[in-house]
């Protein structure tokens, strides 16, 4: 840094003179400057006390100017935030939730969402870490009431939202992706929650549906929350009501898989004029090898097709998967052969053991590792044995790493490679609901009650990770996660110089060599914001006896 000096002659003949601290830096090989502050309203004395700070910044604490001792405070992180905010720009999320007040308190729940993954409460107090309020330029205080209000104007919105954000791409894009999975709630007061299939393996906990409708380059374009109960395929009308009313699409093509598209849903998209590809579930598949319209050995590696009642199937065997799926099943049956050693041991060692006990746990072994079908328990003088029955498992086995597609495009509208693909590009949603539920974004556990609190957390998730997709491109090549670079970033603040008792200035930390780069990959530069203090207080104090 250092300080420089401008002249400015004026017609009188006044000479005006401004001083502006500065920072040098290149790009591209070139030497460029960045304006950091303008000291011109400080005395020539004081310039020159700041002058002297900046050439022994170095050795600053054994530094005494004439006006007083020089420090430097560390104030709040701003680094992170200007950069998602800078990507929020980009991507119209800003623009989509306005300049009013909610639209603020939304954003800093977006950035919250992103640096830490808690409650409302969680976000309140990154006040105290971060210059949220001075980024956003808040002109009043909150607490977390305020954003749990938001959240319910989240919910109000979410559709004008979400329609700003797709009219903001301008795109036609001809592909669709939507897939489900459920998240659990802690507790039982919410109108989504209900008993329904947890993906999670949480049993004894109510769940949310939720679906995820994505662009074929893998944005997600519209979250929607369904009661824990509801199947996939209920979930699916609603979709292609989105897709046609709001977003006015024609006859683009929906890819899903195999669980969402039966024949019902097949004729609810040939009355909207949309198309579909999705897979063959084992229950659709079994017909057609029963009729021997397909046979096992027509399955090999390379990608062949047969219409089949005017409707087109596309099939492989993956030897890859095969082999994956060989290999767990080996590994399923020794864990079994495992447990029944260790109840035998246990038979043998007491006596007085149930042998009916020892058997329940054996079965609910080979139930859940899913051998029960092809592998029994035999019990012989207190001890138990296996069988594999070999017929049934040349049965199960022969259809290791085999696939059948399905779409109603014809070949000379989509090639079976092209069919092929697609289907195989829904992992982008996958990846995204990995990344909504045991990534960095931790969508679930939910702790909100009312159905609008859902549904506003559910879009400013979706949100939230719309703004990560876009970092995680950009700073893929640092082979860093996009959680450690924003804490890397952490250390960008805002800092205040104490000149002696009287004189203080403000200034934003300078990003060293590796910081500059990653702010250069993503294409930022830190501003130098106006700093805003605003009372932003949470209600709810800390209960006593909590561990930390």
């Amino acid at each position: 840094m250092y300080i420089a000096e401008i002249k400015c002659k004026k017609t009188s003949g006044k000479v005006f003179k401004t001083f502006l601290l500065r920072q040098s830096y290149r790009e591209n090989g070139k030497v460029k400057n960045k304006t950091l502050a303008n000291l011109s309203t400080l005395t020539e004395e004081e310039i020159n006390l700041f002058k002297t700070f900046l050439k022994f910044k170095g050795a600053i604490s054994h530094t005494q100017t004439s006006g007083g001792p020089v420090t430097v405070t560390p104030g709040k992180s701003i680094g992170g935030i200007a950069v998602l905010n800078e990507v929020a720009k980009r991507l119209g999320i800003v623009d989509a939730l306005g300049t009013s007040f909610n639209g603020q308190l939304a954003l800093w729940l977006i950035f919250a969402r992103i640096i830490e993954q808690g409650s409302r409460l969680s976000a309140t107090r990154l006040h105290s870490n971060y210059d949220i309020a001075s980024v956003l330029k808040l002109k009043r205080g909150f607490d977390e009431n305020n954003l749990y209000d938001c959240l319910h104007w989240l919910s109000d919105n979410q559709k004008s939202i979400e329609d700003a954000l797709f009219e903001n791409k301008k795109s036609s894009q001809q592909f669709y992706w939507y897939d489900v999975t459920s998240s659990y709630f802690e507790g039982k007061c919410n109108e989504f929650a209900a008993f329904g299939y947890n993906r999670d393996k949480k049993q004894k906990k109510r769940t949310v549906v939720i679906g995820l409708l994505c662009q074929e380059d893998g944005d997600p374009i519209s979250i929607e929350g369904f009661k824990g109960n509801t199947q996939d395929t209920q979930t699916f009308e609603s979709q292609l009501i989105k897709l046609k009313n709001r977003f006015n699409c024609e006859s683009i093509i929906m890819v899903c898989d195999r669980g969402l598209i039966r024949d019902k849903q097949k004729k609810l998209l040939a009355g909207y004029n949309f198309h579909y590809i999705t897979a063959l579930p084992m229950s659709q598949i079994k017909p057609l090898l029963n009729k021997g319209v397909i046979k096992y050995e027509d399955f090999v590696d390379e990608l062949k097709s047969f219409l089949y009642e005017n409707h087109r199937y596309i099939y492989r065997r993956n030897p890859i998967r095969a082999e994956e799926t060989k290999i767990q099943r080996e590994e399923r049956l020794q864990a079994v052969k495992e447990k029944v050693e260790v109840e035998n041991r246990k038979l043998n060692k007491e006596p007085k053991a149930s042998q009916i006990a020892a058997k329940k746990r054996i079965q609910s072994k080979l139930k859940s590792l899913y051998v029960s079908e092809w592998v029994h328990v035999l019990e012989i003088n207190r001890q138990f044995t296996l069988t594999v029955d070999q017929e049934k498992l040349k049965e199960v086995s022969a259809f290791d790493g085999c696939y059948i597609w399905t779409t109603d495009l014809s070949k000379s509208q989509l090639s079976d490679e092209e069919v092929y693909r697609h289907y195989k590009d829904l992992k982008y949603v996958e990846d995204d609901f990995r990344s909504f539920k045991t990534a960095f974004l931790e969508i679930r556990p939910i702790h909100v009650r009312t159905k609008k609190s859902t549904e506003g957390h559910l879009l400013v998730t979706m949100l939230a990770h719309m703004i990560l997709r876009e970092l995680r491109k950009a700073w893929s090549p640092f082979n860093k996660t996009v959680a450690e670079i924003l804490q890397e970033l952490y250390l960008i603040c805002r800092n205040t110089v104490q000149i002696g008792e009287n004189q203080k200035i403000e200034c934003i930390s300078t990003p060293n060599v590796q910081m500059a780069a990653l702010l250069k990959a993503i294409n930022v530069e830190i501003p130098n914001f106006d700093s805003v203090d605003v009372p932003v207080v949470s209600r709810r104090k800390v209960r006593e006896g909590v561990k930390f």
